[in-house]
């Protein structure tokens, strides 16, 4: 497709099962403020498969360049509360963890996560998990509430939440 059409056009191109252009997308987003910025409001697409490749492009975002999504933290968030889709809910989760938020945006991103755990997703709790242990680091009343809950999952949880709960308690090891 050609570099004229729009990000929402570009998600919404091919199979509705797969990625599309989400992986080129994210890497031109993370590299460019308008294309960011037409992803972020891809987030209001009426079409499904558009919100779920915006929301799985913003998450590489994230990966790639945290800092470029803090202009849209707040929409991202809102986005993440509202999403009914379960991939975009997925990538959604995984983005909000990584941002740097204050008062009550933090506050809603925190409740955010924990609904999130008492989701019948596996996936969608184990993203969870890990948002809220990425929002706990440096906050050590939240670390508090989350450490005893991401031991327990290295134990109790699925196989994929077991395995993400053991490296996030080894990569933490000796931060308290």
């Amino acid at each position: 497709m050609s570099g004229r059409a729009s990000v929402r056009e570009r998600l919404a191109a091919g199979p509705k099962r797969g990625l599309g252009e989400a992986n080129s997308i994210a890497a031109q987003a993370a590299r460019d403020e308008k294309t960011l910025a037409e992803l972020v409001a891809a987030l209001k697409d009426d079409r499904a498969a558009v919100v779920s490749r915006a929301a799985n492009a913003l998450k590489k975002v994230q990966q790639m360049r945290p800092e470029a999504l803090q202009p849209h933290a707040k929409r991202i968030l809102r986005a993440a509360m509202a999403s009914q889709e379960l991939r975009a809910r997925w990538n959604l989760t995984v983005a909000v963890g990584g941002l740097e938020l204050r008062g009550r945006d933090r506050a809603l991103a925190v409740e955010l996560m924990f609904d999130a755990l008492r989701s019948e997703s596996a996936f969608l709790r184990t993203f969870a998990m890990q948002g809220l242990w990425e929002l706990a680091k440096g906050d050590s009343a939240l670390m508090q509430r989350v450490r005893p809950m991401v031991q327990e999952f290295a134990t109790t949880g699925t196989a994929a939440m077991r395995a993400r709960a053991r490296k996030l308690l080894a990569d933490n090891r000796g931060q308290h």
